[in-house]
């Protein structure tokens, strides 16, 4: 029996993909890892290990003759919206072979995701009515609490980048997802973590507000990270500040004048960017400051606890609001903005008649997610189970039912142009 091979493209900062790539190989798989930097090389390990240093342009074609050599059956990688991720879901395809995503999970804090086709809202998920009805509810609670994670992805973001930025003459071609240097990406994660400390008492203060003075009257706006792909493949918005505004100007015209708003900034966007002047200066022209508010790191349970509704352009966190029957309207597109579980009307309806969860139809949606696409685990800790955890529902979901031969028919795939991102989208925070 000829062995199954496997292919690791780009995973989550640190070590997580070296130590998935070991499990599958004591499992019996021929694990094989592209690098496209120093960082990747940094936490890389497989049977099989290549650099490519070639045009972006020419990617395409370069891995569909690979996965045509070493006849791959499925490619790993973490979200879908990187170039080479990108460019890779076509020639996966193309040759049959699974392409499995990766992802923060849906359900977290103590899942992951993995999914083949796609993830978020390119997810392949069939989540009709019928579809949804037909799965058995259940508890959708993880067996291990994974718990905090950001000093570990604080420490593998410097690794990574200081790495990256050391080969970069090797790596002259690469493109990376995000439009800024190694350099500064290290840099900004340590700033984040500094204003993490910075913001603490501020947060403490906004808080005790939200918790006694404006109990069950603000709406909470989480906030994605600037360069989030969600945003930019999956929005309407050129920025974050575009969403922001829209939300502050919509909710001085139409929102009940005892209503509050409160932003959350992202977590993962700290050391990136910072909206308190801009959104304090919008709300002041309006003359609501006082109705506006914004925080940093108050828990979202909290938050959910004491609000009234969430507007999120299509984050995961709006699935936890879900969870919490919170009234949720989705701004951009998303798999779970789904008629009877979300708001469909109008931003502007939202604030004066916000539609009802209906808790039947949200069960049987988190029971379908948790059972179909949410491995309990972690990126950035307790690797075993994680990976082990990883194997099984592989081999479980995903795993083809034949392995991948190429043959002389296979189609072949032209390469071609780099593909830029949306030239509406402004990386500007």
């Amino acid at each position: 029996m000829t062995e199954s091979a496997v292919l690791f493209l780009q995973g989550p900062l640190g070590p997580f993909f070296k130590r998935l790539a070991r499990t599958f190989s004591r499992a019996g798989y021929t694990t094989h890892k592209i690098n496209f930097n120093g960082g990747d090389r940094l936490f890389s390990w497989a049977n099989v290990q290549t650099h490519y240093k070639g045009k972006p342009a020419n990617w395409a074609a370069f891995l569909e003759q690979y996965l045509t050599e070493h006849s791959i059956e499925a490619v790993f990688l973490l979200g879908d919206c990187r170039y080479y991720h990108r460019t890779a879901k076509p020639v996966c395809d193309a040759l049959g072979v699974q392409f499995c995503v990766f992802e923060e999970g849906y359900l977290r804090p103590d899942t992951i995701t993995l999914e083949s086709g796609g993830v978020n809202s390119l997810s392949q998920m069939d989540l009709s009515r019928e579809s949804l009805e037909r799965i058995t509810p259940c508890s959708a609670k993880s067996s291990q609490t994974i718990g905090g994670t950001m000093k570990r992805r604080t420490r593998y973001a410097a690794f990574y980048y200081w790495a990256s930025s050391f080969s970069r003459d090797e790596f002259s071609e690469y493109r990376h997802h995000r439009a800024t240097n190694p350099v500064k990406e290290g840099f900004y994660w340590l700033r984040g973590f500094a204003r993490k400390l910075l913001f603490k008492s501020y947060d403490k203060q906004t808080q005790f507000r939200l918790d006694n003075e404006f109990d069950q009257r603000f709406y909470l706006v989480p906030l994605q990270v600037h360069d989030d792909s969600q945003m930019i493949f999956h929005s309407p918005y050129e920025s974050v500040k575009a969403f922001i505004q829209e939300v502050i100007v919509s909710f001085w015209k139409h929102a009940d004048l005892d209503k509050v708003l409160c932003f959350k900034h992202h977590p993962m966007d700290r050391g990136y960017t910072e909206y308190g002047q801009f959104i304090e200066d919008l709300a002041t022209n309006l003359g609501i400051q006082d109705r506006v508010l914004y925080c940093h790191d108050i828990p979202l349970p909290d938050l959910y606890h004491h609000s009234c509704g969430v507007v999120t352009v299509n984050s995961t966190v709006g699935i936890s609001a879900l969870l919490h029957h919170l009234p949720t309207k989705v701004m951009g597109r998303a798999f779970y903005d789904i008629k009877g579980i979300t708001h469909q009307g109008s931003l502007e309806s939202f604030w004066k008649s916000p539609e009802p969860v209906d808790r039947h139809l949200f069960k049987q949606l988190h029971s379908y997610l948790f059972q179909k696409t949410q491995i309990n685990g972690s990126f950035f800790k307790y690797y075993r189970l994680t990976c082990n955890n990883s194997l099984s529902f592989y081999e479980e979901f995903l795993k083809p039912t034949s392995t991948f031969r190429p043959s002389e028919q296979a189609p072949v795939l032209i390469s071609g142009q780099a593909d830029p991102l949306p030239s509406s989208y402004s990386s500007a925070a």
